[in-house]
């Protein structure tokens, strides 16, 4: 299965109140743990302040073990998106900054 068949099936199952967009066509590998996928979706906010969210699949899982894991990849994505989205703008501003000691 690939990222894209993956992405699906996670967005497929997401809820109705969920907003987080499919991304793909990263040329950087961004997993810190090699022999892992990684499968990208966004977040944003009214203060147009994005946040970039990401599941990492084992190269070594086959397709039901990935199929068999979808419903607790969707709870943390949504629960990742639900905390972005109770932070206030400022705090997005700051992210999108840098947060300094200022």
């Amino acid at each position: 299965m690939d990222n894209t068949q993956i992405q699906k099936l996670i967005v497929d199952e997401f809820s109705e109140d969920v907003t987080l967009r499919p991304m793909s066509g990263f040329k950087m590998d961004f997993s810190a743990n090699p022999g892992f996928r990684k499968i990208f979706f966004a977040a944003s906010c009214v203060c147009e302040t994005s946040a970039l969210l990401s599941v990492e699949i084992s190269d070594d899982k086959d397709d039901h073990e990935i199929i068999a894991a979808i419903p607790s990849l969707v709870e943390r994505l949504e629960r990742q998106e639900r905390a972005f989205k109770m932070m206030d703008c400022e705090t997005h501003s700051k992210m999108m900054k840098g947060f300094s000691r200022d």
